[in-house]
């Protein structure tokens, strides 16, 4: 990747991350940000003036989640033509999405990366599933060490914040085990003390086109952080602990080297290589935020949802 230049939207913790990453990796990294100064990065206020000096090949969309799909139009409208990584999730809505765009885009569920869970892909292929129970939890306040959580995008929204978008990750992961969900339901809202206007706590049960019960739970609550799934299948049991990168098959435990920059990393690499079969699409990306819209619609009619078929 030596002197190709990429370009990063938004300069936050996670925008932040990437463009450290991408500059590892070899990248000429530039960036988009109204806030950020005294950067080691050229920095640009808006994306129309970078994208006629920067010219990047490669572009992160890592703004809040309310802005993707305005930043996803901007590009589509300048006639993009390279790659593109946006941030989970997609976007706050499907109603506020832009068309599919022309240039290659992908959704970054780095999660699809771990090596926990690729392993785990690999043995429950062509196997019938019977239930999967998975679990995410750290307290909101220590995300960030040294930023004011009550500032970040996360608590508030209106921005596309809230435990369930933020830690969609879960959802997108679940899919890729058990398929598309075929009914849902949800509780859902603000439980805690933080003081937060988004949700806090969620936890969702569905039915699956390979798996008749999946739930996952996911709070900004716990300060014993955990992300483990359980899943039960006709060859036994497998335990994935995806915060100390362990695997546990039928009892017999299995250790994996983890490091979260080497998710992001390989990644990128994939993007950037055409490696695509690993990456979330656009249509993986919209079929979360479905499945997100479902979760709070549940929750708001307190009903089971149903798939909508075409």
């Amino acid at each position: 990747m030596s002197g190709e230049r990429a370009l990063v939207v938004g300069y936050g913790s996670i925008g932040r991350r990437h463009a450290e990453i991408l500059h590892a990796m070899g990248f000429e990294v530039g960036v988009v940000s109204r806030y950020a100064a005294k950067l080691s990065f050229p920095v640009f206020t808006d994306l129309e003036s970078a994208l006629g000096q920067w010219q990047a090949g490669y572009i992160v969309v890592a703004n809040t989640t309310a802005e993707h799909s305005t930043t996803l139009e901007a590009l589509n409208t300048a006639r993009f033509s390279g790659r593109c990584l946006v941030e989970k999730p997609l976007a706050d809505c499907v109603a506020n999405l832009s068309p599919q765009p022309s240039y290659q885009m992908y959704v970054g569920y780095n999660l699809r990366f771990h090596p926990v869970i690729q392993r785990a892909q690999a043995i429950l292929k062509g196997h019938a599933l019977y239930s999967i129970t998975s679990y995410v939890g750290q307290y909101l306040p220590d995300w960030r060490p040294g930023t004011d959580y009550r500032k970040c995008y996360s608590v508030q929204a209106k921005a596309g914040g809230g435990v369930l978008r933020d830690l969609s990750h879960e959802l997108d992961y679940m899919r890729l085990f058990a398929g598309e969900w075929t009914r849902l339901t949800a509780l859902g809202g603000t439980f805690g003390n933080l003081g937060v206007s988004s949700d806090d706590v969620f936890d969702l049960l569905w039915e699956a086109e390979r798996c008749p019960s999946v739930s996952c739970h996911m709070n900004y609550l716990d300060r014993n952080p955990r992300r483990d799934c359980s899943i039960h299948y006709e060859e036994g049991s497998l335990f994935l602990d995806l915060w100390q990168g362990a695997l546990w098959q039928n009892g017999k435990q299995y250790d994996f080297e983890i490091e979260r920059n080497e998710m992001f990393r390989r990644m990128h690499e994939a993007v950037w290589f055409d490696e695509v079969e690993g990456l979330a699409r656009w249509e993986d990306g919209v079929a979360v935020l479905r499945m997100i819209e479902a979760a709070n619609d549940s929750v708001e009619r307190k009903e089971w949802i149903w798939q909508k078929t075409d």
